[in-house]
């Protein structure tokens, strides 16, 4: 999967502040709705509440990727967003997290996301692309890095 089909530029945000779990994706919902005029801030912050209370979408090493179906959503959409600072996310290692790939699906969805988020957990496991992550300082280089080729070999 090559991420370019679910993120854009418009939603890569790179040094964003974190205070807490439950205003971070208060905070991305409302960054989402700005750009998909299709769905509701409110839609999508009840839905990955809704997710975050079935089990903690925390990966580790400083990684999440909180998901949900949300009602009138069109098309899967993405949203990456880089911490200045970790937050808490109840991760399964504990240690905070610094970056979140958000992953909304249309409601009626009942394949192919599942797909979309072992492709995201697998590139986010790559300990190369993370570190060009964190190292961005902009958007628009944060875009760029999340969505170049991951090279042969790469990885942890």
């Amino acid at each position: 999967m090559e991420i370019k089909t679910i993120l854009t530029p418009e939603l890569t945000f790179c040094n964003v502040q974190g205070v807490s779990k439950k205003r971070l994706i208060e905070t991305s919902a409302d960054l989402i709705a700005a750009q998909v005029k299709s769905v509701d801030a409110n839609h999508i912050y009840s839905a990955l509440i809704a997710r975050e209370q079935l089990g903690s979408t925390g990966l580790g090493n400083g990684i999440a990727i909180p998901h949900c179906r949300v009602p009138k959503c069109q098309s899967t959409i993405g949203c990456l967003i880089k911490l200045e600072n970790g937050v808490d996310f109840d991760a399964i290692d504990g240690k905070p997290v610094d970056l979140l790939f958000f992953l909304l699906v249309p409601e009626n969805t009942i394949e192919g996301h599942l797909e979309v988020l072992r492709a995201l957990a697998e590139r986010f496991n790559d300990n190369n692309y993370c570190a060009n992550l964190r190292n961005c300082t902009t958007n628009a280089e944060l875009y760029s890095a999340a969505t170049a080729p991951i090279a042969a070999g790469d990885g942890n």
